[in-house]
């Protein structure tokens, strides 16, 4: 059996551990530069806030019913997600960290500890509430699909646990359940799927095979299978490296000026290759682009501004992770696309054509990578992670820039800064 843990309202719930006096009450967290409503309480939802909502347009509503509002602190959520997979730790020894606040556990070797599969997701909810505060919701089946059926149906529930352990439980979850709430199904695949009539788990799950293959491949035959209760998709409990790493955070406002650009193009990029190193890959291939505000105004008479975006793909002489040697070509990149005259909103980088850290080829014309680099921004890496971050750095990235965005909402990182830790008195 498997089991998925998920945060409920988890930005949200992060917030309220240090301001319990926030609990029954609304709250919403903002997106980077404070744009659009990312998370909500349940009594935020019940207001009629909606996910990804413009946060101007429901900042009056805010006003008039007190809710409070955060910027994202995601310093603090990944604190406290590591802090909620080490503890899933203790019910498995197996667990698969699907994303920030949800993961996959397998249940099979502790059946005789706990009488049955739902004490098992009260005691997660139980300890997890204990130990670290957070609102967790736990959905328990016989295939990871039907754990997060349960765990969608688990946050309509008193206690938080949906336990889909027979075919009585199951043939009842799946006859309601909405075909575009399955975990898998797309918008366009539920989209052909209501054509044809099919609008719920239960009667995806009926399907021929033959005709769900030639319709959504065959991962849509896989995903039939696994609504019939035939595991198809393993626990991934060491996940396979990324394929792309890629980076676009927006400035604090426009900014016309190159060397500003390009100053936030090295911080973005030596972001993106700490996360290169970190997973023993090399890149082979970087994408720069640039972009302006398509919603801006000229100041003067509120038209337009004039946009411009633009992006060119470099392919590396060789695969590599060093910082040093692939900032050459990313800001040889952005000079080739900037234009002056207009004000910019975003730069962003994307490394692509990754390899294994152990790919070593060289080329006709070229030999491999600089190995003395690649030693260097490992050293780097070390030096940063234990004297904090951009301890060293490239000399293109300015000291004190003025481009970063600056969220007015902004709480202190409680659980990694000695200086935000809080004083009890």
């Amino acid at each position: 059996m498997y089991a998925l843990v998920d945060g409920k309202n988890f930005y949200a719930s992060c917030h309220r551990i240090f301001r319990p006096d926030l609990v029954g009450r609304p709250v919403v967290v903002l997106s980077n530069r404070d744009g659009n409503i990312v998370a909500r309480s349940d009594e935020a939802k019940a207001l009629g806030i909606g996910m990804g909502q413009l946060f101007f347009e429901a900042k009056d509503l805010c006003q008039q019913h007190g809710v409070t509002v955060f910027s994202s602190n995601y310093e603090l959520y990944g604190d406290l997600s590591a802090r909620l997979m080490s503890t899933l730790t203790h019910f498995a020894p197996d667990v698969e960290v699907y994303s920030i606040d949800e993961a996959f556990l397998l249940l099979e070797e502790y059946v005789g500890i706990y009488p049955t599969y739902r004490d098992i997701g009260s005691a997660i909810c139980s300890h997890v509430g204990r130990w670290l505060h957070l609102p967790v919701g736990v959905g328990i089946g016989p295939t990871k699909t039907l754990a997060k059926v349960a765990n969608k149906l688990a946050k309509k529930s008193p206690d938080l646990v949906c336990v889909l352990d027979t075919p009585e439980l199951i043939d009842e979850a799946l006859e309601d359940f909405p075909v575009e709430d399955i975990w898998g199904v797309g918008r366009k695949s539920a989209g052909k799927l209501k054509n044809v009539g099919i609008r719920t788990a239960a009667q995806l799950r009926d399907v021929n095979d033959d005709w769900i293959q030639k319709v959504m491949t065959v991962n849509g035959l896989r995903l039939v299978h696994e609504l019939r209760g035939r595991p198809c998709k393993l626990l991934e409990v060491n996940p396979p490296p990324k394929k792309s790493i890629c980076t676009e955070p927006g400035f604090g406002h426009v900014i016309p000026d190159l060397v500003q650009i390009n100053d936030a193009l090295t911080v973005h990029l030596s972001r993106c290759c700490e996360k290169l190193r970190r997973q023993e890959s090399l890149c082979g291939a970087v994408t720069v682009w640039l972009r302006t505000n398509p919603f801006r105004k000229t100041p003067g008479n509120k038209q337009p501004a004039k946009q411009y975006s633009n992006s060119v793909t470099v392919r590396l002489p060789h695969p590599t992770s060093s910082t040093l040697e692939i900032i050459k070509y990313a800001e040889s990149s952005l000079k080739a696309i900037f234009r002056f005259g207009y004000h910019y909103a975003k730069v962003g980088v994307m490394l692509t054509d990754l390899v294994p850290a152990d790919f070593r080829q060289a080329g006709v014309f070229t030999a491999g990578p600089d190995e003395r680099l690649i030693r260097l921004a490992k050293t780097m890496d070390k030096v940063n992670k234990r004297y904090g971050r951009d301890t060293l750095r490239m000399a293109s990235q300015l000291y004190n820039p003025e481009w970063p965005m600056k969220p007015t909402y902004l709480t202190p990182r409680y659980t990694t800064r000695w200086e935000d830790i809080l004083e009890v008195k």
